[in-house]
């Protein structure tokens, strides 16, 4: 029987001061150093035995998040023939994982875009495919190119998070879900009927 391999010490302080950064991040992104090292239960030093500043702390915490998310993703297909059921089906496999990390994406959207937008890159070209497929169906808006529509619903997220966050909104997946296909211009009872096909194989994201 092949052994598992246990994470040495440095991993495991390592996986512990980004758990602690994520948390401490969560209540306050102007938190400092200090503070994760305090929520982590080391001392400065050992954080910065792992990450050289603060913004290298958030670019590690970003990469950790997209690749939860892309995991998240599972099998989208671009060339789907309901696409937008495949887009509402995305939206619910993710979400839970867009308000965990909501955060520390945010906080890395106005200190390192540059990494999120590179974190991010594989699941932003394929969603660009499905919103392409979308618009030569004659089922998503085509008065913008696909790649504005991927950056126009980017920002439609953040201000769910943001809204989410600061305790205005209280709404699921199914409602981020049923909002970005309407931005997409999918008339409102096509997008309900979407997102409950969508929804039909994982009705306990339905919310």
């Amino acid at each position: 029987m092949k052994r598992t391999e246990r994470p040495s010490a440095r991993e495991r302080n390592r996986r512990s001061i980004l758990d602690a950064a994520q948390a401490v991040l969560r209540e306050d992104p102007e938190a400092s150093l200090d503070d994760v090292a305090a929520r982590a239960g080391v001392v400065r030093r050992t954080v910065y035995g792992h990450f050289t500043s603060r913004a290298d702390l958030v670019v590690a915490l970003v990469r950790a998040a997209a690749a939860d998310f892309i995991a998240q993703v599972g099998d989208v297909d671009p060339d789907s023939g309901d696409p937008a059921a495949e887009f509402a089906a995305t939206i619910l496999r993710t979400w839970s994982t867009s308000r965990r990390y909501g955060p520390v994406i945010l906080l890395a959207r106005r200190t390192v875009d540059d990494e999120v937008r590179a974190a991010m890159a594989p699941f932003a070209t394929i969603m660009v495919r499905l919103l392409e497929n979308g618009q030569r169906a004659g089922v998503f808006a085509r008065h913008v190119a696909a790649p504005v529509l991927a950056e126009v619903l980017q920002a439609g997220s953040a201000t769910y998070l943001r809204a989410a966050q600061a305790g205005r909104w209280d709404g699921g997946e199914a409602d981020v879900a049923l909002g970005h296909l309407l931005t997409l211009g999918v008339p409102l009872d096509d997008a309900r009927a979407a997102v409950a096909r969508a929804g039909a194989a994982r009705p306990d994201v339905l919310t």
